[in-house]
């Protein structure tokens, strides 16, 4: 399908970051052993530099003001993805002081003060459904309704936890609480199109052949998997160019917390480097919202 994104661009790029954390704190004594396990004296300079800034009061994981300075520059914005995380770590299960410690809920006032000022400034926000909420329809409505209240307004996208999907019961909850689309489809341990995806598509429900009206828009590249890729910038330039050729999109996911310039520069520059090689292929750079306004507008004319 011949698509024009906006002015005709070839391929659309679509930015996004899920809010996973937004306060450094275990992660100081786990990184610093790493560091020293691995005998890698910059690691943990790194590191050093990282709890420095935390001690003056500069978070390493609060970096909303430093994504907005950043995209401003390059004339984007993006999507961020909130989660309203209400489990609770027990001491003797180490799966759960994995997946609730350190986490954030929409409770919390600056949470809200930040939303509300991106909101404000034209960046997109979604629900990142929180771990238990992909197949638990109650729960992941009370999470939608509240970041709603916090907006004052409809929330249209999603992407789950950990990229959770139940196929179809999470596409059909995503449809009956009203989301337009879902960006949940995706690799968590490598880069890539999933399903040789490269546009998005309204799935369908494989016991009744019959389209589930939620569209999806996959993710293709997540920060930490690229970087571990043997060559970060031949990988992302490949993907680049198939989603070029296919006329399609390519969806990234960087992490808020990886916006500090203390101990994960890296992160930063290459995300940089993408939006940047992708603007001078002509392509349209903008938040998921408006590819999937784009992509209704052009399924509806056909």
């Amino acid at each position: 399908m011949n698509v024009q994104w906006s002015q005709g661009q070839p391929f659309a790029l679509a930015l996004s970051h899920d809010v996973d954390r937004v306060r450094k704190r275990a992660q100081f004594l786990y990184y610093p052993v790493r560091a020293m396990l691995n005998r890698s004296a910059n690691a943990m300079r790194k590191e050093l530099q990282s709890a420095k800034r935390l001690i003056c009061g500069d978070d390493p994981y609060w970096n909303f003001d430093r994504i907005m300075e950043l995209e401003d520059s390059l004339g984007v914005r993006s999507t961020l993805f909130f989660m309203d995380e209400q489990g609770q770590p027990r001491l003797t299960n180490l799966k759960s002081q994995i997946l609730y410690r350190g986490r954030y809920t929409l409770d919390e006032v600056p949470i809200q003060k930040a939303i509300q000022t991106l909101d404000a400034n034209g960046w997109e926000i979604g629900l990142h459904g929180s771990y238990e909420s992909y197949n638990n329809p109650s729960l992941l409505s009370r999470e939608k309704i509240k970041l709603e209240g916090i907006l004052g307004h409809p929330v249209h996208g999603t992407r789950q936890h950990y990229l959770r999907l139940d196929i179809p019961d999470t596409w059909h909850l995503h449809n009956q609480l009203g989301f337009v689309y879902d960006s949940t489809l995706g690799y968590t341990d490598k880069v890539g199109f999933r399903w040789d995806r490269y546009t998005p598509f309204y799935p369908t429900d494989p016991s009744t052949g019959e389209k589930i009206p939620i569209l999806q828009i996959p993710m293709v590249i997540m920060d930490t998997p690229l970087l571990q890729c043997p060559d970060p910038w031949s990988s992302a330039l490949t993907l680049i160019k198939r989603a070029e050729a296919e006329n399609g999109v390519l969806t990234l996911n960087w992490h808020q917390r990886v916006f500090n310039p203390w101990d994960m520069q890296a992160y930063q520059d290459m995300y940089v480097r993408i939006i940047q090689e992708c603007q001078n292929r002509g392509a349209w750079v903008g938040p998921m919202g408006q590819v999937a306004q784009t992509w209704t507008n052009v399924v509806n004319r056909g």
